[in-house]
């Protein structure tokens, strides 16, 4: 969860490194192994998705996630 303007920065950060994760791992195997690049790529770009939402959520962009009421 994102507190500060400084955790922001932290967040964008984590997010640029997970993107360029996903860029090494494509440029490997994307093209010669897609199977093989979708598994591996699987965790960064679950990763890459809940740094935005937490962005989205600091921002005031996005309602922050609660619990399920039913």
């Amino acid at each position: 969860m994102i507190c500060s303007d400084a955790g922001l920065r932290q967040t964008i950060e984590q997010l640029d490194r997970m993107y360029r994760v996903v860029e090494e791992l494509r440029k490997r195997m994307g093209t010669t192994n897609p199977a093989q690049f979708r598994l591996f790529a699987e965790g960064p770009i679950d990763q890459i998705r809940k740094l935005r939402e937490e962005i989205d959520e600091y921002l005031g962009s996005q309602e922050p996630a609660t619990a399920d009421p039913g």
